[in-house]
């Protein structure tokens, strides 16, 4: 019997819980894992090209996950947990987010990758800021000049705000600052 290349890439691919789309398959039990520290956008599951075109686009992302959960088998038990009643479902979750939110843009790849790059994507690296804001390496400056204690506390108080109804730049402002302070921690 012979083997082929694109067999065992997606044996392999599929043992390590990445589909050969390059989504991550999320179940009840190994999603806090998957998204923690990062946003994630997730489909709760049908067949659909686009969206495993954009997760191949983000497979190697350090700040986004793009997800599948097969609400008939193993993603099941998590699409109960998320009341997923239709599908496709997509639901995103930003900073660790354990509710997540309705998902309600354009189904093609490029309001998909849009809404990915506008809301999800984080692209200010701390250790690299050329991508970053001005107003975003200001405070990136001003945090690495306080103390660890005091980046904690920053962090444990933008948490707390994370789930007040704040206008939506405002919101975006204060997920770039947890990501910012969270990087200048790890």
């Amino acid at each position: 019997m012979k083997t082929t290349l694109l067999g065992i890439v997606v044996a392999l691919l599929s043992a390590s819980g990445v589909s050969a789309s390059g989504a991550v398959e999320l179940t009840k039990e190994n999603f806090d894992e998957k998204t923690s520290g990062k946003n994630a956008f997730v489909k709760f599951l049908a067949p659909w090209p686009d969206w495993d075109k954009l997760g191949e686009e983000y497979a190697a992302s350090s700040s986004v996950v793009i997800g599948d959960a097969d609400c008939t088998e193993s993603g099941e038990a998590l699409c109960t947990q998320f009341e997923v009643r239709g599908y496709p479902t997509i639901k995103y979750f930003v900073d660790g987010d354990k509710k997540g939110e309705d998902y309600s843009g354009g189904r093609d790849y490029d309001s998909l990758k849009k809404f990915v790059e506008d809301k999800l994507e984080v692209k200010c690296d701390v250790k690299d800021p050329t991508e970053c804001s001005d107003k975003e390496k200001k405070y990136i400056t001003k945090m690495e000049a306080k103390s660890s204690a005091d980046r904690v506390a920053q962090i444990a108080r933008l948490e707390k705000m994370a789930g007040d109804k704040m206008k939506g730049d405002l919101k975006q402002w204060l997920h770039q600052r947890l990501h910012i302070l969270r990087a200048l921690e790890a």
